[in-house]
């Protein structure tokens, strides 16, 4: 019993944390991007062509807000298991790093070890 309920409140803590590091990631990136060149990820990039950059950083965010409390709904209404819930908390740890990452390097304005790794992969798309 005690497990249980001790994933289900890291569950809740996970989901807040992407909700936290999303926010994180929009933030830094409005303040700092001043030309749409600038932005790494090329679908992003052609939505800040076509929207205006602030409208599509916002929107994703309230997006990712709509995605965790759908995740978090299904996963209580139609996966309530300890093993869902486990890899919905791997998953999370792990979204939730890559967006501080992002987060933190819009705001040092250095790459880290997880931006750089991004960069790779965004620019063969470029």
């Amino acid at each position: 019993m005690g497990l249980v309920i001790t994933v289900d409140i890291f569950v809740l803590i996970i989901s807040k944390a992407i909700i936290v590091s999303k926010f994180f990631d929009c933030w830094t990136t409005s303040t700092q991007i001043i030309n749409t060149n600038q932005e790494q990820n090329p679908i992003a990039r052609y939505l800040f062509l076509k929207l205006g950059s602030q409208k599509v950083i916002w929107s994703i965010f309230i997006f990712t807000i709509l995605i965790v409390g759908f995740s978090y709904w299904l996963l209580y209404m139609l996966y309530n298991t300890f093993m869902w819930k486990l890899l919905y908390c791997v998953i999370g740890i792990i979204v939730t790093f890559v967006q501080f990452a992002v987060a933190h390097t819009n705001k040092t304005r250095r790459l880290n070890f997880v931006t750089k790794i991004l960069i790779k992969r965004y620019s063969n798309w470029r």
